[in-house]
């Protein structure tokens, strides 16, 4: 159960104690393999984009394991310091603070040695060991790496070892008790074999956003002591925000404020969502165009394309063939083979849902953006056409166009010619203007 907070339950700021998490059953079920089953040796990685929820995927980590699970959360952008050997100082420093925090008895860690010269070792061959007896062998210890791209960058910079990777990897076989998993921006999703021995490439999951009946928990659940949502809120709600989690959590903040302001108003409605979702489409708008300018120019280009034919006629199903033909005579054209892999890969960034139906965008905060903004500004670049320049098709298609317009010119000039040629040869106009008739005057 979830108990009632004086603050609001969504609120981001430092002060608070509770912060909701919804979904990720799977994800978790995919972890708790990872770390049960011996054929999943290794660490597992979660992979998602700024603002899925990684951070707050290891942060749950307690609330969905039991106490035979013990999760360090080890946040790298703010622990790795510029020395390795600080570093497995830290790690050493966060095991044991999460051990007293749990009310673990550390008598048998008084009488360990100081590091030496080599802290890596010494975390290894001196600390490890005691802690996993400390814990007693039922439990298991799991390092929680948040941004472990940042254990790339510090290998390439020689602030760690180059072995870390391998070394961590290596850990984890000989000591069945210690766990590792990291979370990894899909910026650096291509990094991912770098991450090889301690992970292998099935060994990942991808966060996604929230389905609809996750999106309504998140904002029914935490509140449910205070007001209520409607189905149809419910269902705004999820239109609204595509169930991408820190869209929904800074709605779910919105919508407590408004009942901290009357607190006689326990249900809100679908009405109540439109006007909270004015506010909200101010607060994010930057984060919107973020996205927008991480895209490709293809992208870009399709995404206002498929912006326009739905605010046209919201009623009329969209596919990728009538993307194409809208495109064909605009400013941007691209050949239906790139309007294909722009869709797929807007539908990977979850900013649009290919159905059988048709296209949808994924949130209507974004349909806002891209109609206020899209053609405001330039694109990031001139629309790629495929290798070389344009696509082979566009240029067999112009190259037709510019042959049909020079045979018009061509036909146009012939007849010109003949038409002068025509009027040179008439008669001049003495010639065909007859002469005044003479009249004989009787008696003259």
């Amino acid at each position: 159960m979830i108990d009632f907070v004086p603050h609001n339950p969504y609120s981001t700021d430092s002060a608070a104690s509770y912060t909701p998490f919804a979904g990720r059953a799977n994800v978790f079920a995919r972890l708790r393999r990872q770390l049960t089953d011996p054929a999943h040796s290794g660490a597992l990685v979660i992979i998602g984009r700024r603002q899925i929820g990684k951070t707050a995927f290891l942060r749950a980590f307690d609330s969905a394991f039991d106490e035979t699970f013990v999760g360090v959360y080890v946040p790298l952008r703010e622990t790795l310091p510029t020395r390795e050997y600080d570093w497995w100082l830290g790690l050493a420093q966060l095991i044991t603070e999460r051990l007293v925090t749990s009310s673990f008895t550390l008598t048998r860690l008084s009488d360990m040695q100081p590091p030496g010269d080599d802290a890596r070792a010494w975390f290894a061959e001196t600390y490890l060991p005691p802690v996993l007896a400390l814990i007693r062998p039922h439990r298991r210890l799991m390092l929680l790496f948040d941004d472990a791209e940042m254990v790339l960058n510090a290998k390439r910079s020689g602030e760690l070892r180059a072995d870390t990777i391998p070394f961590l990897r290596g850990l984890t076989d000989r000591m069945t008790q210690f766990h590792v998993t990291l979370t990894l921006d899909t910026a650096y999703e291509g990094t991912l074999p770098e991450f090889y021995p301690l992970v292998r490439p099935t060994d990942s999951v991808r966060l996604s956003n929230l389905a609809a009946d996750e999106t309504a928990w998140l904002l029914s659940e935490p509140v449910r002591e205070q007001y209520t949502l409607d189905d149809g809120a419910q269902a705004a709600a999820f239109r609204l925000t595509g169930g991408a989690p820190a869209i929904t959590q800074s709605l779910g903040i919105l919508l407590y404020e408004r009942y901290q302001d009357d607190r006689a108003r326990t249900l809100v409605t679908t009405e109540d969502i439109k006007r909270a979702g004015q506010v909200l489409f101010r607060q994010i708008e930057g984060d919107l165009r973020r996205t927008w300018d991480e895209l490709t120019t293809n992208e870009q280009v399709v995404l206002r394309a498929v912006s326009q034919l739905l605010y046209q006629d919201p009623l009329r199903p969209v596919d990728a063939s009538i993307v194409g033909s809208y495109l064909v005579d605009s400013d941007d054209p691209i050949d239906a083979t790139t309007v294909g892999a722009a869709l797929r890969s807007l539908e990977y960034r979850e900013i649009v849902t290919l159905l059988p139906e048709g296209i949808r965008l994924t949130a209507d905060v974004m349909q806002r953006f891209l109609l206020e903004n899209a053609y405001n500004v330039p694109l990031s670049a001139p629309p790629a056409r495929g290798v070389g320049g344009m696509s082979p098709l566009l240029k067999r298609r112009n190259r037709g166009l510019r042959v049909a317009l020079l045979l018009v010119l061509v036909a146009m000039l012939v007849v010109g010619i003949l038409l002068l040629s025509a009027l040179s040869s008439l008669p001049r106009e003495a010639e065909i203007i007859p002469g005044a008739p003479t009249i004989t005057l009787p008696g003259g």
